[in-house]
């Protein structure tokens, strides 16, 4: 069973409500704040690019305590090389080939995984908060 987006709570599969991008919510007024926080969010990011400020994921692993960071651009680099190689993988399906870009696909995909869990406990029990840095040359 799902889980609310917002507020955490089990979602029944029929009764949940979705903003067909893989987030559930319990009622229209979990997806509303969660909607306008999103936003914020994007409207904060803007405005921090806009100043030539950096955005850095700082994870700290509720389990063991370790602290560490990663770019954002690094992940969104790693999904579209993954999503590439997919469908290379795909399009040259007869060809003996096509499983070597399968492999490398999956082996992106391990390596974001590998960014979302703690290095040091292999904990996926993790809070992730964006942080932003004036850019050094």
């Amino acid at each position: 069973m799902p889980n609310c987006a917002q507020c955490g709570k089990q979602v029944g599969v029929f009764s949940a409500k979705s903003d067909f991008s893989g987030n559930s919510f319990c009622s229209d007024e979990c997806k509303s704040k969660f909607t306008e926080k999103k936003n914020k969010e994007k409207e904060t990011e803007k405005e921090m690019m806009s100043k030539g400020m950096i955005k850095e994921i700082k994870c700290k692993c509720n389990q063991c305590g370790d602290v560490w960071h990663y770019l954002e651009e690094d992940e969104k680099k790693l999904k579209s090389q993954s999503m590439s190689n997919a469908m290379i993988g795909c399009g040259m399906c007869c060809n003996p080939f096509g499983a070597l870009f399968s492999n490398k696909s999956i082996d992106l995909q391990r390596e974001m995984d590998k960014m979302k869990k703690c290095p040091k406990c292999n904990s996926t029990d993790v809070t992730r908060t964006p942080t932003y840095h004036a850019k050094r040359t």
